[in-house]
Order: structure tokens, then C-alpha cells, then sequence
């Protein structure tokens, strides 16, 4: 590369340049003379012709002959000369320019003065007054124009020479000024050539750098070349369908992969509607809806949502669309990702298929083995060996530890799904304690470990029963294993002051330390240690009761002394008011209505809305009389299957018209149950149809088994036992046989069972769901048809129900348990709960009709 540099020669000549410079400061400019001269020429002529003017006005007094003139031609022309001076040279300040002005006004005026003293002079003269004129010309020789003529003329000498002198001084400054600015050209043009240089090092340089800039932009075109067809071949080997949207919802462009999903070209996509082309006609207004907000979003965050897509060919399909808006400027638009699910949800199906086979295929063969291991200890064979009773015990013990494990693995894949439902319900925190003492007092009699409960007043919560047992029982057990003998463990109570009831399980273990405390609820997670490896466990427990408090609004929170012992804590929303207005015996799943009905005859309205609420929620059809009249057309029109009576009717004696009805054969075998403050002794109403005398005011358990009594007929308690596992029905009809007074009857599927409940009318069915042929839905669809509508009914399977079936599964008084989460006692409870004092009577023992 050649190199530019400014050479002496350059330098030289742009000296000389200044010099020329500050040489035509030093001559001036020659322009401004010449303007000069000629005004100060006119302003001379001006006063030559005024002192001319005046010496003819003299010649004419003394009458000589005037050489120039003096009339009044003469005046306007040196008035006319005065007038073209007013325009000044250029040279002078404004200043100055006031001062010429003011001079030749001062002219004017004195030109005006001679032209009248002359006139005045002139006229005098002519009439003869010789002295007056001679005064006038007097005065126009003492002021005359060639006078103030002469004075502008002096004037604009000063003012020229004023300004010649400024203007020397302006020159000697430019001059000054001039060599400085040639010194500093003079340094600036040495500074340059050797800046030249640099530049010129600089340059080549920068050359340098373009190039290699020039080839790294021309190697990052191509990789930006390789990015963009690695971008456009990853768009087209993407398993998911992509398509851009605009704000109208129109499509603008589809990968290959969405071409596939929806089976439809590109150019038959583009420019189309894509709420109309991707969702079927058939999809849910909201979820159309939902798909379109997406799409109008401004947010900037992706929406996730699945939805049924529909294809070219009219075919659907499950599909995961995940909506977002490009960020950028311009007009809006959208991406969409469209992946077909599918197989999802073929695995997700094989997974609750594989799920729903684990709870009934592995729940109930255990179930039955830990029932028959459980007759087996309790002595149903006849005393056994010690040796071989403790081996029964050890296999019992372990059965019930496999069920527990397989319990917490669906529950924590319900968990991860989200389908933990709640069975919420007002509890009392008194019982929850009790129950979970009971069900772990061998566990603590075993290790010496004492169990104290410390509840403080009444506190109600809301929640799930049988999950808060389980969170309590978890909590209680691992306070047991990790206490010494001897030691106590201690569940709290108390209502604090945010409405909450707190719960407390205290134990005087080893402690926990800071570092194991963070990571005490996590899943398959077990603390350090060898004592705690001893314990054993699956380390599931901690986090699936976390989960459960969670799911109730609150949190498991720990507090821990090495050497000292641990708190674990957790609150929950207290319930201040109890339910009122229905019997705690009475589920709330009951439905109103019932192919048994009853006729209520009574004349104060409070207490017909109560028995009409109470028997609508136990399941009977309820028709009501308000007097004995009313009663009497009701029973000409319909049978009903039992009559409560009121005694203090206003139109008649109750007890009379009770008569009548045992005088008819239609109604001669009706039960009636009574309502009265008096015995029933000596009435002679017949006893053989009386079923019960019910004192005032109302005991609403004894009015419902009075009604089941009536409607069932006589003979021992009848159960029906319905599950395809042989195993499980022999347990389950062993232990209610041992209960005395009980009738089992047994079926292996569902044809059987409603054949069995429409021939023997049980009083209490216990049913399993899993069953081959008709289903446990089924047959309760079935039976809701008949009179085995209010038939108390215990579901007893190995499959989780949610709300909705257990909502499905209910006839009459309705109990839900689990065969991995209950154990025989609790089965065996229930059924002496719905039972009730059926168990105590025996066979004709009384002719009274009993309730199913």
C-alpha cells in the first residue's frame, strides 16, 4: 500500500497564502475610499453651490447681474442635492449615521430660512423700504446654508476619520490574529503529516482487520447458512406438528410433521381458519373457547392444553397443543405445537388397566390370606400349637406390611397423576385420635411404648376420615418405632386462634438432625444411620402424609432435638358448628327417593318437615296426611308400607282410627309405628301389627330401626356376601357367622347376586365390584329398581372409588371400604352397625316385622 504524506513545499505555499493575507489587512480595501471620496465630493459641491447661491443673492442687492442664479429653481436644487445625501457610505455606525442626518436637517432648515429672508428682502426692496431689506439680507448672510454646508461637511470628515482610525485598529488586530492562526495552521499541518503517517500505519492496519472481518463474516454466513438448514431440518424431522398462526387465527405456515398429523397439505392449509381446521365441530363450546383465548393471548407465556383434533379425513384424535406468541415486532402471530397423544393415552390406559388389576389381582388374594391368618389366630380351628400360632402371627404381620406397601405405591401414583380425591366430612378430632390409637396400640403394647391422647375441648375438623387416620397413624408409627421402651408418645390437640386445629405427635426418640430434616419427606427416602436402617420401611410414609395435608390446605411441619426426641406438626380448618337436621347414622349419599314408601299422619308442620327430611335422606318415599280424614283418602289410593302416626290429631283419636284400619283387610297387617308421650298398655290396637310406641320428643335412631323392622320379614339377620374370590367369601362369611344370629348367603357374580336379593331380601348385602359378568354397578343399578333400594349396603373391594362411584355405588345406609385399608374388625363393625339389634333377636322371637 503506498503512503500519502504532506511534503515542505505544501507547507511552504500555505505560509505564503497567510502572508498574502495579512498583507491585504495591512493596504486595506480600497472600495471603501472610493465611496468615501464621492460623498465627501457631493457634500463640497454642496456647499460651493450655497456660497454661490448666496453671492448671487448679494450681487442682486447691489445690482450687479447674478452668475449662477437665485431664484427659487436654485433653492429646490440644492434642496434636492441635500436630499440625495441622506444616503450615507456603508462604512458608518448607525450612531454615526444619526449624527450626518441630524446635520443635514440642520442644513435644510437654514436653506428654508435664506429662501424666506431672501423672499422678504425682494419684497421690501420692491416696495421701497431699502433698510428692511437690508436687515433681511442681513440675517441671511448671518445664517446661511453654504454655513451648515460647510459644518456637514466638517462633520463627516470627523466621522471618516473616526472610522479610519477603528478600522487601523481592526486591521492591526486582524493582523495579530492572522499570525496566530498561521502559526497554528503551520503546528496543525506538522501535527497532520505526522497524524498522516499514523493514519496511514492505521489504515493498513484497518485493511488488515477487514479483511479478516471480511472472511470471518463470510464463515459466519455460511454457519449461519448450515444454522438455518439444521433449523429447517430440524423443523422437519420435529415428531411434533408446528404451525404459525396469525392474529386471525389464519394459517400461515406448517411443518411436514403437521401436514402428517392433520393429513392435509401445505397449500391446502395455508390461509385457512385454524380453530376450524384442527378442532372438530363436536368439541365443548369451552374448550373451543379456551383453545381461541390462547391464541388472542398477549402474555408471552406458552398455554399447555389438550384437546380432540380433528383430521382431513374427518377422523379424530387426542392431541397436546402448546399455543404461544413470537415475540418480535410487527403483526402478531403464534406458534402452535400439535403432538399427537395417542399412544399417551393407550399407555396411560394400560396403566390404569395394570393399576385396577395390581388393586384387585394382588389386594384381594392378600386380603383373603391375612382374613384366614387372622381365623387361623383368633382360634376358628381349634387351638393350634405356640410354635405354629406364632408363625401364623409373623405371616399375618408381613401380609399386612406387603398390603400397606402396595397401598403406598398407588397412592403415590395417584398422587403424581393427581386424583387423590377427599371424602370431606365433619370429623371429630376425639375419634380420629382413638381410632388411630386403636389401630396401633399392639404395635406400641410390642414396643413398649405407652400412648397418650392430650385433646383439648371438642374440636371438629373438616376432612377426609380415613386419610387424616392415615396421615395420624404414620406420624404415630414412626414415633413408635424410633422411641425407646418405656418411653411415651404423646397426640395433641388444640383450636387456635386462626380457626385452625393444631395437631401435635410428640416423641422422645433419638432426634433429627438439621441436615436430615430437609429431606425427611422425600419419596422412597429414609434417614441415615444404622439404627435407622434397622427400623426398615419404605420411606414412603412421610411423603405420601404430606401429600394428603397438603391436599387439606395445610403442611407436616417438624421440629427436633438431637438426644431429645421430635414434633411433628400440622394444622387444619376447624369446623365450629356441627351438621344439624339429619342423623349421624344417615349418609349423606342416600338418595330421595325409594320404592318403600311411608305415610306420615301428622298435623304440626315442624314435625312432618322433620320426618319428611329424615326418612327422604334414609331413602324412603314419604307421603304426608294432615289429618285422619286425609289419611284415609291417601290410603284408598295407594299402599304404603308403614304408617308413622301421630297421636294429637285435631279431627279424631288417633288410636280409634288405628282400630278401623285392623277391622279392613286391605290394611289389617299395616305396621304403624307411633308418636305419643303415653304407653301403649291396654290400648288393645292389636300388637301384632304394632311395631313400635315412640315417646316424645322424637328419638330419631329408634323411629329408623322401628321402620326397618317393619318392612322386613321375620327370621334371622340375612347377609348376602357378592365376590368372585372363593378365598375372600369363605373369610368374610366365617367371621360373620361367628357373629351369631346371621344367615350368609353367598354369590360369585353378579347374575347371582340379584338373584339372591330379589329371593332371600337381605338385610344387609357386602359387596365386591370387580365381578365377573354384571359388575358391582350393575347390580346396584339393578336392585335400585325393586324394594332393595333401602337395603343397607357395605362395598368392600380392592378398587379405590372416587366420589363419583362411590355416589353410584349406594342403596340404602351405605358403607365404602377398601380390602387393603380395612381390616376384618372394621368389615365386621360395619356390619354390626347397619345391623344393629337384629343380631340380639332371636329366631320367633317376636312376630314384629322387622326393617331391611
Amino acid at each position: 500500500m503506498r503512503q500519502t504524506r504532506l511534503s515542505k513545499r505544501s507547507v511552504a505555499l500555505a505560509v505564503g497564502a497567510l502572508l498574502v493575507l495579512c498583507g491585504l489587512f495591512v493596504v486595506g480595501r480600497p472600495w471603501e475610499m472610493a465611496e468615501n471620496d464621492g460623498y465627501r465630493t457631493r457634500l463640497q459641491q454642496l456647499r460651493q453651490a450655497s456660497a454661490e447661491l448666496e453671492q448671487d443673492a448679494l450681487r442682486s442687492r447691489l445690482e450687479m447681474p447674478e452668475l449662477h442664479g437665485s431664484d427659487a429653481a436654485a433653492f429646490d436644487a440644492l434642496q434636492a442635492r441635500a436630499e440625495a445625501l441622506r444616503a450615507l457610505p456603508s462604512f458608518l455606525s448607525d450612531e454615526e449615521r444619526r449624527v450626518m442626518h441630524a446635520s443635514l436637517e440642520s442644513y435644510l432648515r437654514a436653506l428654508e430660512d435664506n429662501r424666506a429672508l431672501l423672499a422678504r428682502s425682494r419684497d421690501a426692496r420692491a416696495r421701497g423700504e431699502r433698510r428692511e431689506a437690508d436687515v433681511a439680507l442681513q440675517a441671511l448672510l448671518e445664517r446661511s446654508a453654504s454655513a451648515q454646508a460647510e459644518r456637514a461637511v466638517t462633520t463627516f470628515l470627523q466621522l471618516h476619520e473616526r472610522a479610519q482610525r477603528g478600522n487601523e485598529r481592526t486591521r492591526i488586530v486582524f493582523f495579530a490574529v492572522s499570525l496566530l492562526l498561521g502559526g497554528y495552521v503551520v503546528v496543525v499541518l506538522v501535527r497532520l503529516s505526522r497524524a498522516s503517517a499514523e493514519l496511514a500505519t492505521l489504515n493498513a492496519d484497518l485493511e488488515t482487520r477487514v479483511e479478516e472481518r471480511g472472511r470471518a463474516l463470510v464463515r459466519a454466513s455460511e454457519e449461519q447458512r448450515v444454522s438455518e438448514a439444521r433449523k429447517a431440518a430440524i423443523l422437519e424431522a420435529a415428531p411434533d406438528g408446528i404451525v404459525l398462526v396469525d392474529e386471525a387465527g389464519r394459517l400461515l405456515e406448517l411443518n411436514p410433521m403437521a401436514e402428517q398429523v392433520f393429513r392435509v397439505t401445505a397449500g391446502e392449509a395455508v390461509g385457512r381458519d385454524f380453530l376450524t381446521l384442527a378442532l372438530p365441530a363436536s368439541l365443548p363450546a369451552g374448550q373451543r373457547e379456551e383453545v381461541a383465548a390462547a391464541l388472542r393471548s398477549t402474555s408471552g407465556h406458552a398455554t399447555r392444553l389438550e384437546s380432540s383434533c380433528l383430521r382431513a379425513d374427518g377422523s379424530t384424535f387426542p392431541a397436546e397443543l402448546t399455543l404461544a406468541r413470537v415475540p418480535g415486532t410487527g403483526p402478531a402471530r403464534f406458534t402452535a405445537f400439535v403432538r399427537d397423544i395417542t399412544e399417551r393415552k393407550e399407555v396411560e390406559r394400560m396403566k390404569n388397566e395394570f393399576i385396577s388389576t395390581v388393586s384387585h389381582e394382588l389386594r384381594t388374594p392378600l386380603t383373603s390370606i391375612r382374613g384366614s391368618l387372622g381365623l387361623l389366630e383368633g382360634g376358628i380351628v381349634g387351638e393350634i400349637p405356640a410354635e405354629a400360632l406364632d408363625m401364623v402371627r409373623i405371616a399375618r404381620t408381613n401380609t399386612e406390611r406387603l398390603i400397606r406397601l402396595i397401598n403406598d405405591i398407588l397412592d403415590l401414583e395417584k398422587m403424581e397423576a393427581g386424583k387423590l380425591e377427599l371424602k370431606l366430612a365433619t370429623l371429630d378430632v376425639h375419634e380420629l385420635v382413638e381410632a388411630t390409637f386403636s389401630g396401633l396400640k399392639g404395635v406400641a403394647d410390642a414396643a413398649g411404648v405407652s400412648l397418650r391422647a392430650g385433646v383439648e375441648g371438642a374440636p371438629k375438623v373438616k376432612g377426609d376420615r380415613d386419610r387424616l387416620i392415615q396421615v395420624l397413624t404414620n406420624l404415630v408409627s414412626n414415633a413408635v418405632k424410633f422411641s425407646p421402651a418405656g418411653a411415651e408418645v404423646a397426640v395433641h390437640a388444640r383450636l387456635e386462634g386462626a380457626g385452625r386445629v393444631r395437631f401435635s405427635v410428640v416423641d422422645q426418640g433419638p432426634g433429627i438432625s438439621e441436615e436430615q430434616r430437609t429431606k425427611l419427606f422425600a419419596r422412597f427416602q429414609q434417614l441415615d444411620g444404622s439404627d435407622t436402617r434397622s427400623k426398615g420401611g419404605t420411606g414412603l410414609g412421610l411423603a405420601i402424609s404430606q401429600a394428603i395435608v397438603n391436599q387439606h390446605g395445610g403442611g407436616i411441619e417438624v421440629e427436633s432435638v438431637l438426644g431429645q426426641g421430635s414434633t411433628f406438626t400440622f394444622a387444619l380448618e376447624a369446623v365450629r358448628s356441627p351438621a344439624s337436621g339429619v342423623h349421624p347414622a344417615v349418609t349423606a349419599a342416600a338418595l330421595s327417593a325409594s320404592r318403600h314408601s311411608v305415610l306420615v299422619v301428622t298435623a304440626d308442620p315442624e314435625l312432618s318437615s322433620l320426618l319428611r327430611g329424615l326418612l327422604s335422606q334414609e331413602g324412603y318415599r314419604v307421603v304426608r296426611a294432615s289429618s285422619l280424614a286425609e289419611s284415609a283418602k291417601v290410603l284408598e289410593d295407594t299402599s304404603p308400607d308403614a304408617v308413622v302416626l301421630d297421636t294429637q290429631m285435631p279431627d279424631g283419636q288417633a288410636l280409634e282410627w288405628v282400630r278401623s284400619l285392623r277391622e279392613q283387610p286391605r290394611t289389617h297387617e299395616l305396621p304403624v309405628v307411633t308418636l305419643s308421650g303415653r304407653s301403649p298398655g291396654g290400648e288393645g290396637v292389636g300388637a301384632a301389627v304394632w311395631v313400635d310406641w315412640i315417646s316424645q320428643p322424637l328419638e330419631e335412631a329408634r323411629l329408623l330401626s322401628a321402620l326397618r323392622h317393619a318392612m322386613r320379614r321375620p327370621g334371622q339377620a340375612r347377609v348376602l356376601v357378592v365376590d368372585d374370590d372363593v378365598a375372600t367369601r369363605r373369610v368374610i362369611c366365617a367371621r360373620l357367622e361367628r357373629l351369631g344370629a346371621v344367615q350368609v348367603f353367598e354369590a360369585a357374580d353378579g347374575e347371582s347376586a340379584v338373584e339372591l336379593a330379589r329371593e332371600t331380601r337381605p338385610d344387609l348385602i357386602v359387596l365386591d365390584v370387580g365381578l365377573p359378568g354384571l359388575d358391582g354397578f350393575e347390580v346396584v343399578d339393578i336392585l335400585r329398581q325393586g324394594r332393595g333400594r333401602t337395603t343397607p349396603l357395605i362395598v368392600f373391594t380392592g378398587r379405590d372409588l372416587s366420589r363419583a362411584d362411590q355416589r353410584q355405588l349406594t342403596l340404602g345406609m351405605t358403607r365404602h371400604l377398601s380390602k387393603a385399608r380395612s381390616s376384618e374388625e372394621e368389615l365386621v363393625a360395619s356390619v354390626r352397625e347397619l345391623l344393629n339389634e337384629l343380631l340380639s333377636r332371636k329366631d320367633g322371637e317376636t312376630e314384629r316385622r322387622v326393617v331391611s
